[in-house]
């Protein structure tokens, strides 16, 4: 696919990004709703539980993502990027709308289990279809970019919530909303890398020559039509997968960890109410902007591997502060650690899904790119849960000090296993 490696950044690319882009920050804004619900379902007798049952629920979504990462990455190879995508899209924003009528704790929970099959599956399909659409010079780069948008659905729930004056249900209801961008991912052909991979390659060369006004002649690959299986990650790609189970674990464990109990643990720390962490909380959302951007930056300028490892062990580092100042009660000095963890873990973020995709050959890319976001939801399930039961029986500092070890050591293995896919066509 030379014409794409070495397409200029144009018209179709924006419009993608923009559509991409808009459900990427829905994806945001409903795995995060959990983080404001949880401390306001206290209020509704039905709905209060045991910090443990809070962090499970705060859990499902992450849970059914990991079946939801598995079943439509899978499903992107055998039926297409945009099918996959747009079945995703439209599961989890049913799940959210139906989820905000619910009537106890444990129907939320199933709601946002089936919430998250489709958040699961968006992920990992979306990236794969952005990436086989972007010129190999800028991919890492718009890749990073294509996930800033979590940044901006963050901050978008965070100012929600607070117009909503902290009503969960009006929350969840308004990520429901993603449904109306369907007919607009309607209007985004197929990806010309699946379409040959299928032997359809007339379909293939009509859009590439509406898209970029060439005309071209295609020819199959050797491996068209073949059955796409996960042992086949842990034989031809084994070290690869590796790498990446470990990464994806880690990066997600520390996320999810943190930043679902976020207004607890700035709640606890600071001693402020639960409304009052809402509004830190939108504070180190926008931190995470400048961080996928410097890391879109670094990764086309020193790699995609560096990039990755160091802003994971910097955020590392950012828990590691964060649990020695909440110890000395240091309010200006928590937020600012709380801040540095924000920029630098969602700069991994930026990276590692950029990173992801190069590794992959397009007949195993939406298989071992729904695999990556699987042990992602594994990570992200356990931390809720784990983070929960650590402040029942300790602090909510060794609860940060469990994130922050578990972040430096996926960034070492990322420095030890991972290679450079910097510049490299996909394959």
């Amino acid at each position: 696919m030379e014409i794409i490696e070495n397409a200029k950044f144009g018209r179709f690319h924006y419009k993608l990004l923009a559509i991409l882009g808009t459900i990427w920050a829905f994806i945001a804004i409903n795995t995060l709703s959990v983080a404001f619900i949880i401390p306001l379902l206290k209020k509704e007798p039905a709905f209060q539980g045991s910090l443990t049952k809070l962090g499970a629920m705060g859990s499902a979504a992450l849970w059914g993502m990991l079946l939801g990462a598995w079943f439509f990455g899978i499903l992107a190879d055998y039926i297409g990027r945009k099918k996959s995508l747009s079945l995703a899209v439209l599961t989890f924003g049913l799940g959210s709308i139906v989820s905000a009528f619910v009537q106890s704790l444990d129907q939320l929970i199933i709601l946002r289990f089936m919430v998250g099959l489709g958040l699961g599956g968006s992920l990992p399909v979306a990236s794969s279809y952005f990436a086989e659409f972007m010129p190999k010079k800028i991919r890492g780069a718009m890749i990073s970019i294509l996930e800033s948008f979590w940044a901006i659905g963050t901050i978008i729930i965070g100012i929600v919530a607070l117009i909503v004056k902290a009503d969960w249900r009006s929350i969840l209801l308004f990520g429901g909303a993603i449904i109306l961008a369907l007919p607009l991912l309607a209007t985004l052909p197929e990806s010309p890398r699946f379409l040959l991979l299928k032997g359809r390659i007339k379909e293939a060369e009509e859009i590439i020559a509406k898209i970029f006004e060439v005309s071209v002649k295609l020819e199959m690959t050797k491996e068209e039509h073949r059955k796409i299986t996960i042992a086949e990650l842990w034989s031809k790609y084994a070290k690869i997968t590796f790498m990446l189970t470990i990464a994806w674990f880690s990066i997600a464990f520390a996320y999810y960890g943190f930043f679902i109990w976020l207004p607890k643990f700035l709640a606890s720390a600071l001693n402020i109410t639960v409304f009052k962490s809402f509004q830190y909380f939108i504070i180190t959302a926008v931190a995470q902007l400048p961080g996928y951007w410097s890391a879109a930056y670094l990764i086309e300028k020193i790699g995609r591997k560096k990039t990755l490892s160091s802003y994971l062990f910097l955020s590392g580092l950012a828990g590691l502060l964060f649990y020695k100042f909440v110890s000395s009660g240091n309010a200006s000095m928590i937020l600012l650690s709380a801040v540095l963890f924000s920029f630098f873990n969602l700069g991994a973020w930026g990276a590692i899904y950029a990173y992801t995709p190069e590794l992959y050959p397009t007949s195993v890319r939406g298989t071992g790119t729904g695999w990556a976001g699987a042990m992602a939801r594994i990570g992200g399930g356990l931390a809720p849960i784990i983070a929960g039961r650590v402040m029942e029986i300790s602090t909510v500092g060794v609860a940060v000090l469990i994130i922050a070890v578990i972040s430096i050591v996926g960034a070492l293995n990322i420095a030890i296993l991972g290679k450079e896919t910097k510049g490299k066509a996909l394959e």
